[in-house]
């Protein structure tokens, strides 16, 4: 059993735009999820760089999705439970 709600979603039909779910794990407060697929990701770790498309997960507080206006995205009812601390 999935404890993911998904709180908006974009899938994509065009392999040059990526899919993306925004999504909240259901027993876990003041956190949402930003996942990105078939994004170009640049990742410099010890001088090395990979530059392929692939999937990130973003974990962030949901301050900081708010100010990013990922919320703009989801219905009202949606996002006023995913800020409930009470859930």
């Amino acid at each position: 059993m999935s404890t993911k709600a998904t709180l908006a979603h974009h899938e994509s039909n065009d392999a040059s735009e990526p899919s993306w779910r925004l999504y909240e794990e259901i027993f876990e407060t003041g956190i949402v999820y930003l996942e990105l697929n078939g994004v170009a990701i640049d990742f410099t770790m010890l001088g090395n760089v990979e530059n392929r498309p692939g999937t990130v997960l973003l974990r962030l507080p949901i301050e900081t999705a708010q100010q990013l206006g990922l919320h703009t995205s989801v219905p009202a009812d949606k996002w006023a439970r995913a800020c409930d601390a009470d859930k």
